[in-house]
């Protein structure tokens, strides 16, 4: 399928998703439910330590003289209103059997908007690939569903490599007001941790993580050139050697538990969709979940 071809297609399943979002923003998915960050409503939820670029005026002076730093106050609000989707558009996301990675972080974005419209929330969005390609800041309304839409289906990337950091520390100087920042990625990039510990520090983070299952396991189909999608190198490998599948099994397992791992360092929660089979039940239990509920 050509270039237009593929378009037209995505935009004939932005359109099916829109009447499907019925279920994702019934509640069970950015729907109505207190809020598991903090924000700037009437009760008082904590005190936290000062981070550079906050507002100066939630500034505790008391309760900084008594533990002799500087501290913040933080209100709990009341809804969850505002989100940031971060997508990752480079070049390990145009892997897939069925279908590709990116196509499947479209679609997730796509049902994701539709159900932040439906419950009056406001969306942002930044594409980043070996850079901040696109940012979009949060509103919210019918006109910014279809400035987001658009820029899903007519964005093509510049990059072809993976810098998610360069996004987290975007967002983290952009966005000011805290809000609830769902980032969706390979996570193919070794280097994410640090940034992400720090947004999660400023923002609510969920990763939604697109994983294929034919990247699970090599065939045996003899001699085959193996192409990395972001540098474009090849190399010539014997897919019909037990040791080197093995051994390619053993660097998929350590990549999963390297990116296991840092997610869990950095207490970011997520949830995985493949690119295969539904992706909007992962989701909905994911956010059902009373962890996230806040109950």
């Amino acid at each position: 399928m050509n270039d237009a071809g593929e378009r037209a297609d995505l935009i004939r399943q932005i359109r099916r998703i829109e009447l499907k979002t019925a279920a994702l923003a019934d509640g069970s998915c950015l729907g109505p439910r207190r809020s598991p960050f903090k924000g700037s409503g009437m009760a008082l939820a904590n005190l936290r330590e000062y981070l550079p670029g906050d507002d100066a005026r939630t500034i505790d002076w008391k309760a900084s003289a008594r533990m002799d730093r500087l501290v913040v106050r933080e209100y709990e609000e009341e809804r969850s209103r505002t989100y940031y989707l971060v997508l990752d558009r480079s070049g390990s996301a145009a892997f897939g059997s069925s279908i590709s990675k990116d196509r499947r972080i479209l679609e997730v974005a796509a049902s994701l908007i539709f159900a932040a419209y439906r419950q009056n929330g406001r969306m942002g969005l930044c594409i980043v690939t070996d850079r901040v390609e696109a940012f979009i800041p949060a509103r919210a309304g019918r006109s910014q569903v279809i400035r987001l839409v658009q820029a899903l289906i007519t964005h093509r990337s510049a990059g072809t490599g993976t810098d998610l950091a360069a996004a987290f520390r975007f967002l983290c100087t952009r966005v000011r007001r805290r809000c609830s920042v769902i980032v969706l990625s390979d996570f193919d990039d070794p280097g994410f941790a640090r940034a992400l510990s720090h947004l999660r520090r400023r923002h609510e983070t969920t990763a939604v993580r697109v994983t294929d299952p034919a990247e699970d396991c090599l065939p045996d189909v003899g001699h085959v050139f193996l192409e990395d999608p972001e540098t474009g190198e090849q190399v010539l490998v014997d897919t019909s050697d037990p040791a080197f599948r093995r051994a390619y099994a053993d660097a998929l397992a350590a990549a999963d538990r390297r990116i296991e791992g840092d997610l869990r360092s950095c207490r970011v929660r997520d949830v995985r969709v493949s690119t295969e089979g539904p992706y909007d039940l992962p989701l909905r239990r994911f956010y059902a979940h009373p962890r996230y509920r806040g109950g």
